[in-house]
């Protein structure tokens, strides 16, 4: 062994007893398992070691959100939420999820004027369909179905059929309502755009359809946001 590699094995070494080889990576990764077993407050003290770490950690404070969620506790939740989102914002794969959690804890708070306008404000800044399905989502939860439905059509036209996962939001909106013939309607059209997503089979079959190559059907290529996805004039 070289005196230089040596050195570096030493040094290795040395930061390990003085730092306890801490890895904010391994720590995300255990407070994410504790979050799934429900022990949020494992999770948090976790996670408090890692954005005092390092601050600039986006998924830190997005986790650490997380927990303080899992916990009721919203008002501490939106703080970390938005340190989260000012780091990643317009990243797309990584702002939805954390504008899901801030709806979620405006919505915990009981804030609901400031949940609805927010979720507004996110369609008019990125009117992504992800903004859209979001505020169906809410507006679902209110009992608001034709609101929900007509966000659900604007979500679908602005995924321009790039992915699945919009019919399969849709196809469980409608399971929901125990409306079965629009649900697998949806499932057909996610099937199209993604037959290897391992989960549209069994929800196939949840519904009571065999799956198979058949079933696939090409989704609709709305001529406007919100037209109809189903051939019905007045409502879906």
């Amino acid at each position: 062994m070289t005196t230089r590699k040596m050195t570096v094995l030493l040094g290795l070494f040395a930061l390990c007893l003085t730092t306890g080889c801490y890895n904010p990576a391994v720590e995300k990764f255990h407070s994410r398992k504790a979050m799934d077993a429900g022990d949020y407050h494992t999770a948090e003290q976790k996670l408090i070691g890692v954005v005092d770490n390092d601050p600039s950690d986006w998924e830190g404070h997005y986790l650490l959100g997380l927990a303080y969620l899992g916990q009721g506790r919203p008002v501490e939740a939106q703080s970390q939420l938005e340190l989260a989102l000012a780091v990643k914002d317009r990243s797309a794969t990584q702002t939805p999820k954390i504008l899901d959690a801030l709806a979620r804890s405006l919505e915990q708070q009981q804030l609901y004027d400031q949940l609805y306008a927010f979720l507004d404000a996110q369609i008019e800044r990125y009117e992504g369909w992800e903004d859209y399905a979001r505020k169906a989502r809410f507006l679902a939860k209110a009992n608001d179905i034709d609101g929900a439905v007509l966000a659900y059509r604007q979500a679908a036209y602005f995924s321009r059929n790039e992915t699945e996962a919009i019919y399969i939001e849709l196809a469980e909106f409608y399971e929901g309502l125990g409306d079965y013939p629009k649900a697998v309607q949806a499932l057909k059209w996610a099937y199209y755009i993604n037959d290897e997503n391992p989960s549209i089979p069994d929800r196939f079959r949840k519904l009571g359809v065999v799956p198979g190559p058949t079933l696939k059907e090409a989704p609709p290529q709305p001529e406007y946001a919100g037209a109809s996805l189903f051939g019905i004039r007045i409502g879906d």
